[in-house]
């Protein structure tokens, strides 16, 4: 049984981070076009604080940081975010970013105005199936929208609506609770923590 929880990003995983950005399993899969360098990351540590339109976590599995989620561009006029997420390569193929996705989209509309949360991926990714297992739509596709590696790449566009996601949980027979509009199942504690784990 796999079970993670999502906490915030603490100061003494930075160096896992760096590394794991510049690991070629996850950078491309990345839009940056260049290696992350030490004042880019330490840049990004201390943004990601302070910008009210991000929203960044770190994925834990038994008391260890396995990769990072979040939402980015929230946009509480139009009530939509874009959401992002990686594992680690040495963590990835055990099921934490269907897991941590999950818990991902239950907080974010949980716990800001979100009509929509919606999300891309390059060409070949396999994480597109992850998406679309957990109930995320097709939006299309931006063709030859990013140059990396010395060619142009398509981005697949997908997104999952609030009434959605509760009606997929439903259907999963996870009853909703009706103060919250969430489903039961992922409710520990404070509401407006993120750090039910998910099994």
């Amino acid at each position: 049984m796999v079970r993670v929880k999502l906490s915030p990003i603490l100061k003494e995983y930075s160096p896992q981070l760096f590394s794991w950005r510049n690991d070629e399993n996850i950078f491309k899969w990345c839009r940056q076009v260049d290696l992350l360098t030490e004042i880019g990351h330490a840049k990004w540590m201390e943004s990601h604080q302070l910008d009210k339109t991000i929203k960044m976590y770190s994925i834990i599995k038994d008391g260890a940081i396995v990769g990072v989620c979040g939402l980015t561009d929230i946009d509480l006029i139009n009530q939509r975010a874009e959401f992002s997420l990686y594992i680690g390569p040495e963590h990835q193929g055990k099921g934490y970013a269907n897991k941590a996705l999950i818990l991902l989209l239950d907080h974010g509309f949980k716990c800001y105005p979100l009509k929509t949360i919606w999300g891309e991926t390059f060409e070949g990714n396999k994480a597109l199936n992850i998406f679309m297992k957990i109930g995320f739509k097709p939006e299309g596709t931006r063709r030859n929208f990013y140059f990396k590696d010395g060619k142009h790449l398509d981005a697949h566009l997908v997104s999952i609506t609030r009434e959605e996601f509760n009606d997929i949980q439903c259907n999963n027979n996870y009853p909703i609770d009706p103060s919250l509009g969430i489903p039961i199942c992922y409710i520990n504690g404070n509401p407006t923590n993120p750090t039910t784990a998910v099994s």
